[in-house]
């Protein structure tokens, strides 16, 4: 046996408004041709009549009104009066539903900031920071975006990333970003000056933090790695060495770009940290086989002390807090990341 259900809409306050707005002209329209016809009056006199009926502004009738004149116009009112009314309620309903919306989404992201840890605080949603943040995202690492600029914050909404509308140089700010917790602050702000600001107020409240800034001139490189800066990246520089390879090397560029750009291989280049627990832990390359057992490369190894074995040989002893720049395939990768955690 059927059943009959109402049929479901999919009514929205920008709808209903739009629908009201267009009641009213029509009703315009309809008033300005029903006093012409039942008056027998102009367009101009008709559409007159019906704008002063609707706004009940009192001026008086364009001409006496006839019986049948006089209910139209009490008709046109009455239609008018209810459709305005629905037509405000829509336009409010539009209103708060908005803000109350803006107002969900902002706690939202807040609540999902503060439960990070261990992410990254990216500072500047410019040109370079879109880039970075594009990365990190297709990594999987956490992060969250400090951006100075309301006027962009449209196009972050749209990429869905966690993200502060604030001044980062302040720290109110910064601790909003969750840096007390966080595990990287890139400091990618439009001038040298700003991203010293950051370096320091971030080193400040968090000693362990490890920044990476931008500098635009040597002058600032140097103040920022006085400041407390872990990393400092010119891109002037970078894009200069760059063009220079390409010109004098460019097979060796393309290769790096198919390794780390990932679009087009599954090789891929990682940095494998070796743990205490780790099976590989005091093996020399040739005794751990690594390249046999895992089928990937090992480029360079970079000791807990900071220095960088490049080309290690084959009786190089892994030690404990070691970081394996290896290259390979995706999951040849992963088996070594998990043999490096994990005891044998």
């Amino acid at each position: 046996m059927a059943t009959w259900l109402p049929r479901k809409t999919n009514s929205t306050p920008q709808a209903g408004l739009f629908r009201g707005i267009t009641l009213l002209v029509s009703l315009l329209i309809v008033g300005t041709i029903g006093f012409s016809i039942t008056e027998g009056w102009d367009i101009h006199d008709s559409f007159y009549m019906t704008i002063i009926t609707v706004s009940t502004v009192g001026y008086g009738e364009v001409h006496p009104l006839h019986t049948s004149g006089r209910i139209f116009a009490s008709i046109l009112i009455l239609t008018w009066l209810g459709t305005a009314f629905y037509t405000t309620t829509r336009l409010g309903q539009w209103v708060l539903e908005g803000k109350l919306r803006d107002v969900l989404e902002r706690r939202r992201l807040m609540k999902d900031i503060q439960k990070m840890k261990g992410h990254t605080v990216v500072c500047g949603f410019g040109r370079i920071g879109q880039i970075v943040a594009e990365g990190l995202e297709r990594e999987g690492v956490e992060f969250c975006v400090a951006e100075t600029n309301r006027e962009i914050e449209a196009d972050l909404q749209s990429t869905g990333y966690r993200y502060i509308i604030g001044d980062a140089t302040e720290e109110s700010i910064l601790e909003e970003a969750g840096v007390l917790k966080a595990k990287t602050l890139l400091a990618l702000l439009p001038t040298d000056a700003d991203n010293l600001y950051v370096t320091i107020a971030a080193k400040e409240m968090n000693p362990n933090i490890t920044v990476i800034a931008r500098a635009l001139d040597d002058r600032a490189e140097v103040r920022l790695k006085r400041s407390g800066a872990d990393k400092v990246v010119s891109p002037y520089k970078t894009a200069g060495l760059q063009v220079l390879n390409v010109a004098i090397k460019p097979t060796v560029v393309e290769f790096m770009e198919l390794v780390t750009s990932k679009q087009h291989l599954s090789l891929g280049l990682e940095e494998v940290v070796v743990t205490e627990a780790s099976g590989l832990n005091g093996l020399s390359l040739l005794d751990a086989g690594i390249r046999s057992r895992f089928g990937v490369i090992i480029v360079a190894i970079k000791r807990a002390s900071g220095e960088m074995v490049f080309n290690p040989v084959a009786d190089e002893k892994i030690q404990a807090g070691d970081i394996l720049v290896t290259i390979g395939k995706e999951p040849d990768l992963e088996r070594l990341v998990a043999s490096c955690l994990a005891s044998s």
